[in-house]
């Protein structure tokens, strides 16, 4: 265990085993024709490069793309690809294009495993014969029609393409270099959510592959009187909250506070839940709102818990604080008493950032507003710590890869202290040591239960951190912080370890991002699933530049919506990872009054 900078580390990933196989680069052609009339087309290129596919952490060395794992099934390459649709049209149909393949023969793909929840000891699945014995193509079509979602009201489809085909009895690959998505479009209208904002459009602008096509969108006038922040607390903790929104007045326009009884008494909705996402979307439509701060515990402010299934376990309830910022639709277009299910037409888009203070008094309210604001005042370290214990016996596989994966978006002047299992046993003492060091974020990995994660899992001996060691801390800097562990942001218990991190008033964290209920990975790839979303934060935080704590972790998502939507485990990931913190907090800037 040791403090290294970045790029003393780069060896180590040279380590890994190589096996020969095709790989791919895929690099974006800004090449898009739209037609008024019926028809839009965007070009993608795909270049060969060397891979290292899916050994040691399970990573395929191929840029900007996913690895497809289907149990027994060929573990290939697929890109997600946004393309943004013209305002006012809808989607008829569309087809992919591509030019002549490049065969590879030889090739022995691996498989792929069971989704698994860390601690859990599945046996490893075989190879599907039936796939294995062919000389089928694999996948039988080279791209899958996801959806269309929306974001700040601009239509975005997105579409999975699979530039590689695979013919398993011969060993051989079919790459294609070039792809063309051609869509046709049909009149449709305009999503009632879109303000033409700037800031809106720069947003789209940042995700999607065609960002011209935004000079299809009309621009409107800005919202006459605008809210930017909102907070919703209880009527005890109201003048409390109003102390956060006299600080932030200086940074944002027109702060306002709302009770939960007010929002009754004021707004429709068929249960309080409903009602507080009605006055969410009045205030982003109407009053240009882009943050929410739910100011209270699940008692004081109501969560909203939706449904979801996958690798034979179901939360019917998992608290999902999304259904406040993601604004189309219901999330429940069945009208049953199930919220978040496949054929509920859930919006994986946010509108605005949420983060809760999970607070159920004046004294913890007061805690966390002061914390907030002298948090914001604060000079930003330049330091990040990156943890690593053992998810599976053996370290197999090889839970070290978020580190590997995290660190390739840290700028090389950020000191980076890496703490790993592999290298020696991590005691409660170290971990204070290293928090003590002051980072600005912490990346935690082990196995965890609602109130305590793993230090350490093998090495040497288990070692557990407690909520009731969280006070054992001595930064004088307050990191945000991540795990990719099972339960510890299960806010709706009673004061989970993401809750005691963020409401210790004197130690701990400014903010956590934590799963409310089980973390996922697969037996091919330790950071796979719940992992990918933690990388994520880092990519959306350090290289798109979203220093507030909601906008980044809504990046975060952004960038997996798509797998999402036609995969279960990460349907179920997407849901369960809430902002235990302010949501407008910057975390790179030092303010002043």
């Amino acid at each position: 265990m040791h403090v290294t900078k970045k790029n003393e580390v780069r060896n180590l990933k040279g380590k890994k085993a190589l096996i020969l196989v095709l790989a791919l680069v895929v690099s974006l052609v800004g090449s898009t024709a739209f037609s008024e009339n019926d028809s839009l087309s965007v070009d993608f290129t795909f270049e060969i490069v060397q891979m290292n596919p899916c050994v040691t952490c399970g990573e395929c060395m191929v840029a900007d793309t996913q690895i497809w794992s289907e149990p027994g099934a060929p573990l290939v390459p697929y890109r997600s690809v946004t393309i943004l649709l013209p305002q006012g049209a809808e989607l008829e149909d569309i087809k992919v294009r591509h030019g002549q393949p490049i065969v590879q023969k030889g090739i022995e793909l691996p498989w792929g495993q069971p989704p698994c929840i860390h601690g859990e000891n599945l046996l490893k699945a075989g190879m599907n014969e039936t796939i294995y014995g062919s000389d089928n193509m694999y996948p039988s079509e080279i791209f899958q029609v996801v959806g269309v979602e929306y974001l700040k009201g601009c239509a975005i489809l997105n579409v999975n393409l699979f530039p590689v085909q695979y013919m398993p009895q011969s060993g051989a690959v079919r790459f294609y270099h070039e792809m063309t998505v051609k869509v046709q479009l049909g009149k449709g209208t305009k999503n009632k959510l879109y303000r033409g904002l700037a800031s809106d459009k720069a947003e789209v602008a940042s995700l999607v592959c065609n960002p011209d096509v935004l000079t299809t969108y009309e621009d409107v006038p800005a919202p006459l009187t605008t809210e930017e922040y909102i907070i919703i607390t209880n009527d005890t903790m109201q003048s409390t909250f109003q102390t956060l929104r006299a600080w932030k007045s200086n940074f944002v326009i027109n702060p306002t506070v709302y009770t939960v009884s007010w929002i009754s008494s004021n707004y429709a909705g068929t249960d309080i839940q409903m009602k507080m996402r009605n006055l969410i979307i009045d205030k982003y439509t109407n009053n240009g709102c882009k943050y929410v701060l739910l100011g209270g515990d699940v008692a004081a402010v109501p969560y909203r818990g939706f449904y979801v299934s996958t690798g034979g376990y179901t939360d019917s309830d998992m608290l999902a604080d999304m259904y406040f910022g993601h604004l189309d639709g219901s999330h429940n277009s069945d009208g049953d008493s199930n919220y978040g299910e496949i054929t509920d037409g859930v919006d994986f888009y946010a509108e605005v950032a949420v983060g809760r203070a999970p607070c159920q008094s004046v004294t913890e309210a007061q805690n966390f507003v002061n914390k907030v604001i002298a948090y914001e005042q604060a000079a930003k370290p330049e330091r990040v710590l990156l943890h690593q214990s053992r998810v599976s016996p053996g370290n197999s596989p090889d839970s070290r890869c978020l580190a590997y994966r995290s660190d390739d978006y840290i700028p090389g002047d950020i000191i980076i202290d890496y703490i790993y299992e592999e290298n020696g046993t991590i005691t409660k003492a170290v971990w204070i040591q290293y928090w003590a060091q002051n980072p600005l974020i912490v990346v935690h990995v082990g196995l965890g239960n609602t109130n305590c994660y793993l230090l350490n899992y093998e090495v040497g001996g288990t070692v557990t951190w407690y909520n009731s060691d969280v006070a054992s801390l001595t930064n004088t800097f307050w990191p945000w912080h991540t795990s990719l562990s099972s339960l510890t942001g299960q806010i709706e218990a009673n004061d989970c370890l993401g809750e005691a991190y963020v409401m210790d008033p004197d130690n701990g964290a400014i903010a956590c991002l934590m799963n409310d209920n089980y973390a996922w990975y697969s037996m091919n790839n330790a950071c796979m699933y719940s992992g990918e979303f933690i990388e994520m934060m880092i990519r959306a935080f350090f290289s798109d530049g979203e220093e507030r704590l909601g906008d980044m972790l809504n990046k975060a998502k952004s960038y997996l919506a798509s797998s999402a939507q036609c995969n279960s485990t990460y349907r179920w990931c997407f849901y369960e990872i809430n902002l235990i913190g302010d949501p407008e907090s910057p975390c790179l800037t030092e303010r002043e009054q």
